[in-house]
Parts: C-alpha cells; sequence; structure tokens
C-alpha cells in the first residue's frame, strides 16, 4: 500500500495541523480543541476551546514566552513545537496518545491516527516514485513503530484512542 498522499505529494506532519487538534483541556481535563482562526499576518491565529468548562482562550491571550535574556532584557516570542505529544501552539498535552511498549505513540486527531493506522500495518510501503528522502511523514516515523513486533500493540493501542472521548 502506497502512503497516503496530498494532493500527489507526500504528506507532512504539518499537513495535519490544518484540522482542529485534539487536546486535554487545561481546566477539566476533558476533550478540548486547538482551532484555526483566520490569517494574521500571514500565518493562521489559534484558539483552544472546551466545550465541557467553557475554556476559551486565543494564543494572542497567552503570554508569551520568554526565549532568552540578552544585554538589552528579555527576549519573548512564540516557539511552535511539533512532536512529543503535545500541541504545537499552546503545548498542551494532546487527546489522542497512549503508551506503546514503553513508547508514546500520538496523534493530532483521528484523520491523523488513520495515517498512522494505515502507514504502519502496510505490507508495502512506497514513495510514489519520488527520490529516497527523509522528508516525508512516513519516513520520519520511529522505527519502533515500525518494527513487526509492535504492529499488533500499536493497532491495540489505535482502537483504544478512536473510543476515547
Amino acid at each position: 500500500m502506497a502512503e497516503r498522499t496530498n494532493n500527489g505529494y507526500q504528506l507532512y506532519l504539518h499537513d495535519f495541523l490544518q484540522e482542529d487538534v485534539l487536546i486535554v483541556c487545561p481546566r477539566c481535563k476533558a476533550m478540548g480543541r486547538v482551532k484555526a482562526l483566520g490569517a494574521i499576518a500571514g500565518e493562521a491565529s489559534r484558539r483552544a476551546v472546551c466545550t465541557h468548562c467553557g475554556y476559551n482562550k486565543t494564543l494572542e491571550e497567552m503570554p508569551a514566552p520568554v526565549l532568552y535574556c540578552s544585554a538589552k532584557g528579555p527576549v519573548t516570542g512564540r516557539v511552535y513545537m511539533m512532536g512529543g505529544g503535545i500541541d504545537p501552539y499552546f503545548h498542551l498535552p494532546l487527546w489522542l496518545q497512549a503508551q506503546v511498549n514503553g513508547q508514546l505513540l500520538w496523534a493530532y486527531h483521528h484523520t491523523h491516527l488513520d495515517f498512522l493506522e494505515a502507514h504502519i500495518f502496510a505490507s508495502l510501503r512506497e514513495r510514489n516514485g519520488q527520490e529516497p528522502a527523509n522528508r516525508s511523514l512516513g519516513s520520519r516515523l520511529p522505527k519502533w513503530m515500525l518494527a513487526r513486533e509492535n504492529r499488533a500493540p500499536i493497532l491495540k493501542a489505535i482502537e483504544r484512542l478512536r473510543q476515547k472521548r
């Protein structure tokens, strides 16, 4: 099975950020979402919302963290971190995450989970005619996810994550 593509191109992790990212609400620990708002300065702004407790914050409302201190004083800014079981914008824990054999399996949302399942369990992982490179999402998955002995535990974890509400 060939790796799922987006308009004929390989998928990248940031392609999955066009949908709402499922997060753990920082207030009530229920499922919340990070939603994309309109474009601001060429980049979409984000809002973290929870329909259970009413939590509602835009990225602009959150204080910008100190990146480093210079002779002129502290320098603040936004750091967008992809991976590691947190959302890239607010750095809140992802709703869809599970431990598998001591490793963290995570997904931004159900479409991302579908991609992981299809790629991990594919009997043939093709590169769709592109030159070998380590740029697509499928080629960047950690080796433990692609190991045959982890397929069954990963499938069970994915099924548990699909049922999580």
